[in-house]
């Protein structure tokens, strides 16, 4: 090959090289850009848990006014409201035209309308035949008993203070264009005192296909630090932040994973995944909250709580009892589990 031809072959195959890399060279400066831009709206995200939001929505369930939100009584309409404000502020979806979903169960010989309300976070779109995961938790309580309220603030105005902090996070990031590669339904169950009636008709009314559903999560009595394991507590006396689980030992290990590696807060939260060690009353409790019916219909389910105390179900299950500090802890861990399970990275 003559010397001056070659040397200019070179000359144009370094330059196609560099032209090649300048081309590359903004592509993945833009990738770089994308991902600080998710990270930045997850970190958003967890900024709008708030202690102060989690309070209201306590308060606003647990109030005289609503007289225990007895689910067959009228006063429970207004709990109802309190979700459904919610979502439409949060910008939670509706499934078809309407996020209340009206059921009939009975009480003795009486036949009474319950309703759950139910929206959503949709799917990426590109996630075709997309599953859903449902997070759930109930609204309803005991209401009035021998003329005195049973305000329910932990059980399960906590609950519903944690779906409803959730619905607001992940509707913010579909929002900013980070979407789930799972639908993501949030179900504020009626009559869980009622033989779970509104967790047995959401499976019947099949709003969600049961057959849809990759994996169910309820949030039950989530507000206390009143009942640690014995590995969260500190000098026996001062109980760290910690959460307990219901029916874990049939669940995929990689959503257990995806909570144990959601636990990199600065103040760690204990995860007890046995629920103090005793599968007998793990088993007995897993049947008397909304996460049974979903078992008994084949779909993973479990149960997210931070126990029972001397406050459970006693007239005495008021807001004061509440350690909303915790409660945001627990928001946070339960959203980042969340992000791993629905796949929401920033890759």
């Amino acid at each position: 090959m003559n010397f001056f031809v070659g040397h200019r072959f070179s000359v144009t195959f370094s330059g196609i090289i560099l032209a090649a890399l300048l081309f590359l060279a903004p592509q993945a400066g833009a990738q770089t850009a994308e991902q600080q831009r998710k990270k930045s709206c997850i970190e958003q995200a967890m900024q709008l848990m708030t202690k102060q939001s989690l309070r209201q929505t306590v308060n606003r369930l647990a109030d005289p006014q609503l007289k225990g939100r007895e689910s067959s009584e009228e006063e429970i309409f207004l709990a109802r409201r309190v979700v459904t404000d919610a979502f439409i502020t949060s910008g939670v979806k509706m499934y078809g035209q309407a996020y209340m979903y009206g059921f009939h169960y009975w009480v003795k010989d009486s036949k009474v309308l319950g309703v759950n309300v139910i929206g959503y976070i949709p799917a990426d779109s590109s996630a075709s035949g997309a599953k859903t995961v449902v997070i759930g938790a109930h609204y309803d309580h005991l209401g009035v008993l021998g003329g005195r309220i049973y305000p329910g603030a932990d059980n399960n105005a906590s609950g519903v203070a944690v779906l409803l902090e959730l619905g607001k996070a992940l509707a913010y990031l579909r929002s900013e264009g980070i979407y789930p590669k799972c639908n993501i339904c949030l179900v504020a169950f009626d009559a869980k005192e009622a033989d779970l009636a509104g967790s047995r008709m959401f499976l019947s009314q099949a709003v969600v296909r049961p057959q849809d559903i990759s994996l169910m999560i309820n949030l039950d009595q989530i507000g206390t630090t009143l009942a640690p394991p014995e590995r969260a507590k500190t000098d026996g006396l001062l109980p760290k932040n910690y959460l307990l689980f219901l029916g874990m030992q049939d669940i995929p290990e990689d959503t257990r994973a995806a909570f144990t590696e959601a636990e990199t807060a600065e103040e760690p939260i204990v995860l007890d995944f046995t629920y103090y060690g005793n599968s007998q009353i793990n088993n007995l409790l897993f049947k008397m909250g909304d996460q049974y019916p979903f078992s008994q219909a084949g779909i993973p389910a479990f149960a997210i709580t931070s126990g029972l105390h001397k406050y459970t179900n006693k007239t005495t299950d008021t807001p004061d009892i509440i350690n909303f500090n915790a409660m945001t802890e627990r928001c946070r861990l339960i959203l980042r589990a969340l992000l791993h399970i629905a796949q929401i990275t920033t890759d």
